[in-house]
């Protein structure tokens, strides 16, 4: 499958390049074609930082990405690293309570914000308090509001001159005291196009942090779930199914994430990260890890370590993540939320998850023999074992949602 990333350059007073607005392309059409705002900028996230490089991007510079106001209440852009990004706020952002607060923690983590397309509004004004960079269509404000702005924020702010098309405006931009200039007079926006690989979802990695947390926050999980309309639908028919006593209807993401629970939560989204990578090539890899996972869980919960049985289904279930991804195990990890024991397994150590996963590889291959048979961690035999291992197939197929 092909990616595309549009980005224009922005330029410093000394024509030299500060950053690049990054922007989203779904062809080699050079224009935004209309697809819902938050989809977009994950859209863009996704092919800018996972599927290319963002180093290669950017040249190293920062990129400037438009965030939704739902996106910057989410608190999204953390998932990115801050010394790579600026983040735009839009133009038609709602002014709340809620957004200020979460603009104020991410000022607090380093993050860089702007106001887009700025027009002078009321309601924006709690945020002149925070931001660092104002952007302004050149050609659509009146060029005294411009000079007033500059001349009242210019001590705490820094303004950029967007849709700059010819060079008397950019002079005219400079002796007003613009700090960057952005438009075609520079560069139209050039698109890199790139096949994709398997990445992570980074939507669902970051719910998957939530839920590791020892207090999860429903409210902000459903927030984020509520972004991807496929991920709402699967998780309301979740949690509709018998296996948790739907004796009524659920019609909000929050009812049903309550109604499943934490626990099984993160035992589901970790599925969902992994058959999101899936393609028609890799179906029975996924298939295979899904089983292991299933049956390493069953394992722990039979042997009595129910209080790690999670650890030793992620153990299962990225044990092929390497594979998928066609990156070294140790870069997979990075930034992974698996406990330490985990990511050891994962790494060849020697520990209780690896032993398990070793027999459990083995027995795939039936490489057992049913005389010998020793499993490493407690007392199970080989008819509770091949028990085990038939209600994990059971169990996937009940879990193509």
């Amino acid at each position: 499958m092909e990616v595309y990333v549009g980005r224009q350059p922005i330029f410093d007073r000394h024509n030299e390049v500060f950053g690049y607005e990054l922007l989203y392309r779904r062809s080699m059409n050079n224009f935004y074609e209309g697809v819902d705002g938050n989809q977009a900028t994950r859209d863009l996230i996704y092919n800018a930082f996972f599927a290319m490089q963002i180093d290669d991007l950017t040249e190293g510079k920062v990129g400037f990405i438009n965030f939704t106001d739902a996106m910057v209440r989410d608190l999204v852009p953390e998932i990115l690293p801050k010394e790579q990004l600026i983040i735009e706020i839009l133009e038609n952002s709602v002014v709340d309570q809620d957004l200020i607060q979460a603009c104020k923690s991410l000022k607090a983590k380093g993050y860089v914000l702007a106001l887009d397309d700025f027009v002078l509004n009321p309601s924006f004004e709690p945020l002149l308090e925070l931001v660092d960079i104002i952007k302004i269509e050149f050609p659509n404000v009146s060029f005294d509001t411009q000079r007033n702005l500059i001349n009242k924020y210019k001590h705490k702010i820094r303004f950029l001159a967007e849709r700059l098309e010819t060079r008397e405006e950019f002079n005219v931009a400079l002796q007003m005291g613009y700090d960057y200039f952005q438009g075609f007079f520079f560069s139209k926006p050039v698109i890199y196009k790139q096949n994709d690989i398997g990445v992570l979802n980074t939507s669902i990695l970051n719910i998957i942090h939530q839920l590791r947390t020892l207090d999860p926050d429903y409210v902000r999980i459903a927030h984020a779930v509520e972004l991807d309309v496929g991920l709402s639908y699967k998780v309301i028919r979740l949690s509709n199914t018998i296996s948790f006593g739907a004796r009524y209807s659920i019609r909000s993401v929050h009812q049903a994430l309550i109604r499943i629970g934490i626990l099984e939560l993160r035992r589901w989204f970790n599925v969902l990260l992994l058959k999101d990578l899936q393609q028609v090539e890799n179906h029975e890899l996924i298939k295979q890890a899904l089983v292991r996972a299933h049956l390493m869980e069953s394992l722990a919960n039979h042997c009595g370590y129910k209080d790690q049985n999670l650890d030793y289904l992620l153990t299962g279930m990225f044990s092929s993540i390497d594979v998928l991804l066609s990156k070294p195990m140790e870069d997979v990890l990075i930034g992974m939320p698996l406990v330490d024991s985990v990511k050891a397994a994962l790494m060849g150590e020697v520990n209780d998850l690896k032993r398990v996963l070793d027999f459990v590889k083995r027995y795939e291959l039936m490489d057992i023999n049913p005389e010998t048979f020793a499993f490493p961690i407690g007392n199970i035999d080989l008819t509770t074992f091949h028990g085990l291992y038939i209600d994990a197939l059971r169990w996937i197929k009940q879990m193509e949602l």
